[in-house]
C-alpha cells in the first residue's frame, strides 16, 4: 500500500506557518492536486482509495497509479499549458510595483499600550482608518482595525488586513514612519511655542533699553528761588 505523502510546512502570505500538501497550501492546489489529496485522504481514513475518487479521477482525465494521479495521454499538454499561461502571472505579480500609501496619524496621550491611531489612504482611492499604534515589549507595533467579538481569543476581530507577508511589512513601515515624523512635528511645535517670539524679544529689549538711557540721563537742576527786593 503507498504510504501516506509526508507532511511538511509552508509559511503563507500572513506569515503563519501551516500544514502544507506536496510543498502546497490548499489555497494553491490545482484539480490534479486536489485529486491527488483526496486518495491521499482516502488511505489515511479507509487504507483505500474509494471508487467516488477513483471516479472522479477518472473522470478529470487521470489514472491512479502507483500512489500518484497521472495524466493520461493529451491529458499532460493540457496541464503544460496551464503551467506555462500561470508563470507569467507569477513574474508579473512579482514585478508589480508596491501599493502607493499614504499615511496620516493622530498620536495620543498614552492610554496604556496605546499611543495613537492611523489613516492609510491606498493608491489615491481607498482609505481605511482606525489603525491603532501600539506599544508592545518587541516595539511599536501596528494594529489592525477591529470590532468587539466575544468568540475571538482576544476579544476582537480584525475587520481589515494584509493577507501576504511583504504588504504586511509595508503597511506597517509606512505607518511607523508617519507615526515618528509626527512626534518630530509636535516636538518643534512645543519648542517654538516655549520660546519668545521675535516681535516680543524686540519690545523687551526696547523697554530695557529706555529704562537704562533714563537711569543714565543727568537730572536737570531747579533754578533758585527768586528773592523779591524791597524797592
Amino acid at each position: 500500500m503507498p504510504g501516506r505523502a509526508p507532511r511538511r510546512y509552508k509559511t503563507d502570505g500572513n506569515g503563519d506557518t501551516r500544514p502544507a500538501f506536496h510543498g502546497k497550501l490548499p489555497e494553491e492546489f490545482n484539480e490534479r492536486d486536489m485529486l491527488a489529496f483526496a486518495a491521499d485522504t482516502d488511505l489515511l481514513l479507509f487504507q483505500k482509495v474509494s471508487e467516488e475518487t477513483l471516479a472522479a479521477i477518472h473522470a478529470a482525465g487521470y489514472d491512479y497509479r502507483g500512489g500518484a494521479v497521472m495524466p493520461r495521454p493529451g491529458k499532460e499538454e493540457t496541464d503544460m499549458a496551464e503551467q506555462e499561461t500561470k508563470i507569467p502571472a507569477q513574474e508579473e505579480t512579482q514585478t508589480a510595483p508596491p501599493m502607493k500609501l499614504d499615511v496620516s496619524v493622530r498620536a495620543i496621550q498614552p492610554m496604556g499600550n496605546l499611543l495613537g491611531f492611523a489613516t492609510v489612504k491606498f493608491n489615491d482611492c481607498f482609505v481605511v482608518e482606525d489603525f491603532k499604534i501600539l506599544q508592545t515589549d518587541k516595539g511599536l507595533y501596528v494594529g489592525m482595525p477591529s470590532k468587539p467579538d466575544k468568540t475571538s481569543r482576544t476579544g476582537y476581530r480584525d475587520t481589515a488586513k494584509p493577507i501576504t507577508g511583504d504588504f504586511r511589512r509595508q503597511l506597517q513601515g509606512a505607518v511607523l514612519e508617519a507615526y515618528s515624523a509626527e512626534l518630530g512635528r509636535l516636538r518643534a511645535v512645543a519648542a517654538a511655542q516655549e520660546q519668545p517670539s521675535i516681535k516680543s524679544q524686540l519690545e523687551a529689549g526696547a523697554k530695557e533699553a529706555a529704562r537704562e538711557n533714563a537711569a543714565r540721563s543727568p537730572k536737570k537742576e531747579k533754578p533758585p528761588p527768586a528773592f523779591l527786593c524791597d524797592a
